[in-house]
C-alpha cells in the first residue's frame, strides 16, 4: 500500500467494490466459490500471462460483468502482495459472517508480513537454510512472501530456476482448515515463482494442505526451523475446550482464547532451538485466562523480541485492537522468575522504533509491556511498589445489571419507579455517568439518551447493591482515548437519599471496605488519573476491558506517603511519582 494513502481511505475503497460483488452471492445467483474462482482466473492472467490457472470454478458470464471487472483493475493498480491480501479478505467477507467468524478469516496485511519477516531474519532466520511451516496459512500472507525472499536469495546465489522451485517445495509448508485459502494459496506460490514455472517447464508441487492444525499435525512436532502464524483469534465454546482439554491443558483456563493454543502447537511444531512469530492480539500479555499460556511460553521458550502495533484502526479489516508481533526461540523447558525481551513500536507501515528492553515476571500475572520512549524507565520504578487497590481499602466489583438479560423492572426517573409502587428501586449507574472532571452524575431525573436510571431489585437484602462510598470506572476504554482509567466519585447524597446503588456492567465499582474510607474516593480518582498510573496501566492493558484482574496487580504509590505529599502543596502527577520512589 502506497504510504500517502490513508488505511482508512483503502479499506473504504475496498468496501465498495466487494460490496458491488457481493450481491451476486447474497441473492443466490452465484455460489462464493464461482465469484472468488472468476476472480483469481482474470487477476492470475493479468499478474502471470503465461502462467495456467487450473481448479478454479471460472464462469464467463460473471467474467463479463462490469463489477469483476472493475474489482480487477483496482486489484491490478496494487502490487501482488497487497492484491493477494484484499483478494482473501473479499473471500472471507463473502463466505458470511457466521463462517468468517468461526473460522476467524482475518489475514495479515503486507506492511506487517515484512516487518515480521525482518525481524525473523534479524533473529537468525535463513531464507536459504531453514524450513518454514505457517499452520494457519489462509491467504498465503506469509507463505508467498517467504516464497518471494527464497526466490530473490538463491538467485543472488546463482542457483536455477528449476533449483528454486524444488528448494521451494521442499523448504516451505502450510495448513489451513478453509480448502478454497488452500487453493488460493497455492495459486499464490504459483504467482510469486510464476518466471521459474515457465522457464523451467515445471509444475511444482507446493505443501500447502487442508487440515485442522490443532489436531492433525502431531506428527510433525519438532521438524520445522522457523513457524510463522497469524492464528485465528476468538473465544472457544465449551465444546470445543472439551475436545482439546487434554492436548492442551498446560495453557486451556476457563474460557480460553484460539490463539493461545496455536502459539503452544508452534512451540511443539519447532526443532531446538527453532524461532516462531505471531501476529496476535495484546491480550495475551496481560489477559487473566491467559496465565497459564504466559507460564508456558517463559518455561518454554525465549521470548526475543515484542513489537506492539499501536495503530488499533489500521491493520485487520473490521477489527480494531492492539495488536502484537512476538518473536519466541525455543529452548529446553526451564524454570525461570523473570526474563527480558526486546519491546519496539510498530507502525501500521512496518517502520519500528525501539523502547528497550523489558523485564517480564513468570507470576501469571500480566506482563507490563513499554508501549512507547520511557515506559522502560516508569514501569521498572512503578513495579517496585507492593501497594495495591486494597491497601487503598477499596474492592472492584462489576456491575451486575446486564441491560438485555436483566429482566428486572427498570424506570426513567424517580418519579417514576414511585409512581409503579416499585419494590426496592436503587439509582442504576451506567458507564456514561462518569464524567470529565472526575464525577459521576445523577439527579434522579429522566436522561438525555434515554438510559434507565433507577432499577427494582426486588429485595432491600440484594448483594448487588453496593451501600458505601465508591469510585466508578468505564469498563470499556481504549489508548485512544485521554486516560484509560476514566473514573468518577459516586454522590454521598446516592448513599444518604437512597441506601447504595446498582452498576450496569459497562463499569466497575471500586467499592471501600469501610463506612468511612481511610482514603478518600476523590483522592483515589486522581490517582487512577494520574499520568504516571494512566501510562503504567496501557503498558499491562492488552485489551479494551478494563478488567478486575488487571486493577487488582496495578501497582499504586505508598497511600501514608502520597498523603503527606498532598497535604505539603504537591500537584498530584509530581505526588504520585515521588510516592512510588
Amino acid at each position: 500500500m502506497n504510504k500517502s494513502v490513508s488505511p482508512n481511505v483503502e479499506k473504504r475503497q475496498f468496501a465498495r467494490q466487494i460490496r458491488q460483488i457481493a450481491r451476486f452471492v447474497s441473492e443466490g445467483e452465484y455460489d462464493v466459490k464461482d465469484v472468488v474462482g472468476t476472480l483469481v482466473v482474470i487477476w492470475s492472467k493479468r499478474q502471470a500471462p503465461g502462467l495456467s490457472c487450473s481448479g478454479f470454478r471460472y464462469l464467463r458470464s460473471l467474467a463479463r460483468s462490469k463489477e469483476i471487472q472493475s474489482f480487477v483493475e483496482w486489484l491490478c493498480c496494487r502490487d501482488f502482495l497487497e492484491a493477494a491480501y484484499w483478494l482473501s479478505s473479499a473471500y472471507s467477507i463473502w463466505t458470511g459472517q457466521e463462517y468468517r467468524k468461526k473460522l476467524a478469516m482475518f489475514f495479515t496485511p503486507p506492511s506487517l508480513t515484512r516487518r515480521l519477516l525482518d525481524d525473523l531474519e534479524q533473529f537468525g532466520a535463513s531464507f536459504l537454510k531453514h524450513s518454514f511451516f505457517d499452520p494457519a496459512c489462509g491467504g498465503a500472507a506469509f507463505l508467498a512472501p517467504i516464497a518471494l525472499r527464497m526466490k530473490s536469495e538463491l538467485k543472488a546465489k546463482g542457483k536455477s530456476d528449476e533449483h528454486i522451485l524444488r528448494h521451494v517445495e521442499q523448504h516451505l509448508f502450510g495448513t489451513d482448515l478453509d480448502p478454497v485459502l488452500c487453493q488460493m494459496s497455492n495459486q499464490f506460490l504459483r504467482i510469486a515463482l510464476a518466471d521459474e514455472i515457465v522457464q523451467a517447464r515445471i509444475e511444482p508441487n507446493f505443501h500447502v494442505t487442508k487440515a485442522n492444525s490443532l489436531s492433525d499435525v502431531a506428527s510433525l512436532y519438532g521438524s520445522f526451523d522457523v513457524l510463522v502464524c497469524n492464528p485465528p483469534y476468538r473465544k472457544m465454546a465449551a465444546e470445543e475446550v472439551a475436545v482439546y482439554r487434554e492436548d492442551y491443558d498446560t495453557v486451556i483456563e476457563a474460557q480460553p482464547n484460539l490463539y493461545g493454543l496455536f502459539m503452544t502447537l508452534g512451540l511443539r511444531l519447532l526443532r531446538p532451538t527453532g524461532v516462531a512469530a505471531f501476529v496476535t492480539p495484546t491480550s495475551f500479555l496481560s489477559g487473566q485466562y491467559f496465565s497459564k499460556l504466559r507460564t508456558h511460553l517463559m518455561e518454554n521458550a525465549e521470548i526475543v523480541n515484542i513489537g506492539i502495533v499501536r495503530d488499533r484502526s489500521g491493520v485487520f479489516i473490521d477489527v480494531d485492537q492492539e495488536t502484537a508481533l512476538t518473536i519466541l526461540k525455543r529452548r529446553a523447558p526451564k524454570y525461570a522468575t523473570e526474563t527480558t525481551a526486546n519491546v519496539s513500536v510498530v507502525s501500521r507501515h512496518g517502520d519500528l522504533t525501539s523502547v528497550g528492553r523489558c523485564v517480564i515476571p513468570n507470576s501469571g500475572s500480566a506482563w507490563p509491556i513499554p508501549r512507547t520512549e520511557g515506559d522502560a524507565e516508569l514501569i521498572q520504578l512503578i513495579g517496585k511498589s507492593k501497594y495495591r487497590l486494597s491497601d487503598y481499602g477499596y474492592r472492584p466489583r462489576t456491575g451486575v445489571f446486564v441491560w438485555n438479560r436483566d429482566k428486572r423492572p427498570t424506570f426513567h426517573s424517580w418519579k417514576e419507579a414511585k409512581a409503579a409502587s416499585a419494590v426496592a428501586p436503587f439509582p442504576l449507574f451506567w458507564s456514561s455517568d462518569i464524567r470529565p472532571g472526575g464525577v459521576v452524575a445523577f439527579d434522579g431525573a429522566p436522561k438525555s439518551n434515554f438510559e434507565p436510571c433507577f432499577v427494582d431489585v426486588l429485595t432491600n437484602s440484594s448483594v448487588s447493591i453496593l451501600r458505601r462510598p465508591s469510585v466508578l470506572l468505564q469498563r470499556v476504554t481504549s489508548n485512544d482515548q485521554q486516560l484509560r482509567l476514566v473514573a468518577g466519585v459516586v454522590p454521598t447524597e446516592v448513599f444518604r437519599r437512597f441506601g447504595g446503588f446498582i452498576g450496569e456492567n459497562h463499569v466497575v465499582a471500586l467499592e471501600s471496605q469501610a463506612d468511612i474510607p481511610a482514603f478518600s474516593p476523590e483522592v483515589l480518582v486522581a490517582v487512577l488519573g494520574s499520568q504516571p498510573v494512566d501510562r503504567y496501566f496501557r503498558c499491562i492493558s492488552g485489551a479494551t476491558n478494563v478488567s478486575i484482574f488487571e486493577l487488582q496487580l496495578l501497582p499504586l504509590p505508598d497511600p501514608k506517603r502520597l498523603c503527606a505529599l498532598l497535604k505539603i502543596g504537591l500537584a498530584i502527577n509530581e505526588a504520585v511519582i515521588q510516592a512510588y520512589r
